[in-house]
């Protein structure tokens, strides 16, 4: 058993759905009626998903599975990333938006993975500084459009992490990338805090997310001692109405940064 697909049994598919989605950036709807708008859009994301994540992996089944860490304004994304890779590998503070360039993380034998334009197409791609440094990579590299490759042995090999923008970030280009960003996970791991998991604008995403059934992880941050299973069982209710029971929550307590954050 392989884990790719044959050349000959998959160009069939490839050219189906390369097709697709050459009809679906071709369609448009100029007569201004009742749903218009919204049928674009669809249209729209449809074919950013096939572009992003489904030939991608097609093409590549496997390549690394990427997780992308998503969440709000000051929900700790970046922190969290830290705190797992075990030093700074992305910036994070109190000034927002913080999240402006995509930081993926990677183990240095899957670095070909994400050199090239397999996943995430639209994106240019930025090499951070070497392996072990304590400098958080992203201060050396602009712009939004550019996805910073960082290797580091501590990501298990077959795994890549993605610190994406602030969902709900007050730049039009953070939102949109962060959405984009999100299209392309085999596994989403949304962060909020105590006092954010109920705002609006995640929760159209995760509704996109139940609407793929994507794989979703929740990290419930920085909540005060005394209601993690109050605050827990509020949040599990609302991820069971959109369809997103089955997701895990993983529970945070409010505690002090060390001094690398």
């Amino acid at each position: 058993m392989t884990d790719t697909l044959p050349a000959a049994d998959a160009q069939p598919l490839l050219a189906t759905l390369r097709q697709t989605g050459e009809a679906l950036r071709g369609l448009s709807f100029p007569l201004a009626v009742h749903g218009a708008d919204s049928a674009q859009l669809n249209a729209s994301a449809t074919a950013a998903q096939l572009e992003d994540y489904v030939l991608p992996r097609l093409l590549s089944l496997d390549a690394p599975l990427l997780a992308v860490v998503g969440g709000s304004t000051g929900a700790g994304k970046s922190t969290l990333v830290n705190a797992i890779v075990g030093h700074p590998v992305t910036r994070s503070g109190a000034i927002r938006p913080t999240t402006r360039q995509p930081v993926l993380l990677h183990h240095p034998a899957d670095g070909h993975w994400f050199s090239d334009q397999r996943v995430l197409p639209t994106l240019s791609r930025v090499r951070a500084v070497e392996p072990g440094t304590e400098q958080p990579a992203d201060t050396l590299a602009a712009g939004a459009g550019a996805l910073l490759l960082r290797p580091d042995p501590m990501i298990p090999l077959g795994l890549a992490l993605l610190d994406a923008p602030d969902l709900d970030s007050i730049a039009d280009e953070n939102r949109r990338l962060s959405g984009q960003l999100l299209a392309a996970a085999d596994l989403w791991v949304f962060v909020t805090t105590a006092n954010r998991y109920a705002d609006a604008v995640p929760w159209k995403l995760l509704a996109d997310a139940a609407a793929r059934d994507i794989l979703l992880a929740v990290v419930l941050d920085r909540v005060p001692a005394g209601v993690e299973e109050e605050v827990r069982s509020d949040l599990h209710t609302l991820l069971a109405n959109a369809d997103l029971g089955h997701a895990p929550i993983f529970i945070i307590p409010e505690l002090p940064l060390d001094p690398a954050g």
